[in-house]
């Protein structure tokens, strides 16, 4: 019993040896082949990855020699380039110039202007002497205005009085944006030395050296750019500098642009700084802009900035604005904002706005927009234009307007007279309910 036993354990035991032999056997054979097929993957990898490095030689990336091992079916090893990024630091003088050059004979103008704005970054005499031939070869017209703003501003940074000369070389426009480039740069860190330069190249009251000079200013002492600018005489260049720092304060806010309106001399200048802000207000918020007019006492500022406001309502809908003028109260500023609803309204619809008119006893507050209708029609009918001229109550400015109407009447005549087949035809004859109803006075209300 016990000698059967024994023997039985043995046969098992010998049995399960086997098995547990034959499993890992089995196991064992399985890494070698994951590593053959890993070293496979990675072998072709290797593979794709030197083929492409051969591929970008004579690239303009820089090339570090290395030596990789890789393990595939036949343990080869073979050698490899890795690929360096250029840094713009490790970028030759000539090879940045080449670069350079090569982009700005691109037709995309955003290319060209990625150039030029990283040659100039750093505007060493090199760097502005590439600048400057590039642009000189670029089409002349407003198409490269960009790349001169760019190029005489960085030059500005570097030799000013050099880039004036070579400015003023420039024809027209062009030289214009160029001198006050270089002059807003210059005044950013010498405002004293920009003032000298343009008091020496420029004899006369309208130096327009300044605006360039107030715009450099303006970014670090806005109270020396503003003091410079109503020190000058009223003219263009005041008025455009004054446009700089209106659109300067603008930008830090509102109230700040209120401010710097209000700290102005009164006069024409502070009425044209609030009738720009008005604009502004109205342009992001029309109600917001007539408030504002409505709470201000009568001036020669609030003629102004409703004024501007009808404007640009009167734009966007005449008779939303033709509604609110009626509205005022009988002054100046209902008379000026008439002018501009009659110019725009006149334009899409002279029927209607001369019923409009029509609709405000005469008078010399009425004469300014009177004329304004006037001109408006009279290219259209000349008869209609001098009726209303007629109606016009300061004599003198009735006889300059009628005078001004016999003369495109007499125009009108020889151009039909010239057109006899037809091929001129008015477009504005009066029509039933039209402008031929009347001025004001001319029939009972």
């Amino acid at each position: 019993m016990n000698k059967t036993f024994l023997l039985l354990s043995w046969v098992i035991i010998s049995l399960f040896a086997y098995w547990f032999g034959k499993k890992q056997g089995m196991n064992q054979n399985t890494p070698e082949i994951s590593s053959g097929l890993s070293q496979g993957i990675e072998a072709k990898q290797a593979v794709k990855s030197t083929e492409q490095a051969s591929a970008n030689k004579g690239s303009k990336s820089k090339l570090t020699d290395s030596k990789v091992e890789i393990s595939d079916d036949s343990e080869m090893i073979q050698e490899t380039r890795e690929i360096k990024m250029i840094k713009p630091s490790e970028i030759t003088p000539s090879e940045y110039r080449s670069s350079f050059r090569e982009r700005m004979d691109s037709s995309n103008p955003v290319v060209r202007l990625q150039a030029f704005t990283e040659l100039l970054q750093n505007p060493t005499v090199d760097n502005i002497a590439t600048a400057k031939e590039a642009y000189e070869k670029l089409p002349e017209g407003p198409a490269r205005f960009s790349e001169l703003r760019m190029l005489s501003f960085s030059w500005g940074q570097n030799d000013p009085r050099a880039a004036l000369e070579w400015t003023s070389n420039l024809d027209g426009f062009e030289k214009r944006i160029g001198s006050g480039s270089v002059l807003d740069s210059w005044a950013r860190y010498d405002s004293d030395g920009a003032i000298e330069w343009a008091n020496e190249n420029f004899e006369g009251e309208e130096n327009p050296y300044y605006v360039g000079i107030i715009s450099g200013m303006s970014e670090s002492d806005i109270g020396a750019a503003t003091e410079l600018m109503t020190s000058l005489p009223s003219g263009r260049t005041r008025g455009r500098a004054a446009s700089i720092l209106i659109e300067k304060t603008w930008q830090i806010g509102e109230a700040a642009a209120v401010q710097f309106a209000g700290n102005l001399p009164q006069g024409s200048l502070q009425n044209y700084a609030f009738g720009e802000i008005g604009k502004k207000i109205a342009k992001e918020d029309m109600q917001r802009a007539v408030q504002w007019v409505e709470r201000m006492d009568e001036s020669e500022v609030k003629v102004q900035v409703s004024e501007d406001v009808a404007e640009r309502w009167a734009r966007k809908s005449p008779i939303e604005a033709a509604e609110w003028v009626s509205q005022m109260p009988e002054g100046e500023a209902r008379s000026e904002s008439m002018e501009e609803v009659v110019t725009q309204w006149a334009r899409k619809d002279p029927t209607a706005t001369a019923e409009w008119l029509n609709q405000f006893p005469s008078g010399e507050l009425m004469d300014e927009p009177i004329q304004r209708f006037v001109r408006e029609v009279v290219r259209k009918d000349p008869e209609i234009a001098m009726t209303w001229a007629e109606a016009i109550v300061d004599q003198e400015r009735k006889e300059r307007t009628i005078t001004e109407v016999k003369r495109v009447a007499e125009r009108v005549a020889q151009q039909q007279e010239a057109q006899a087949n037809g091929e001129l035809q008015q477009n504005g004859n009066p029509r039933d309910g039209g402008p031929g109803r009347g001025p004001p006075g001319s029939r009972p209300r």
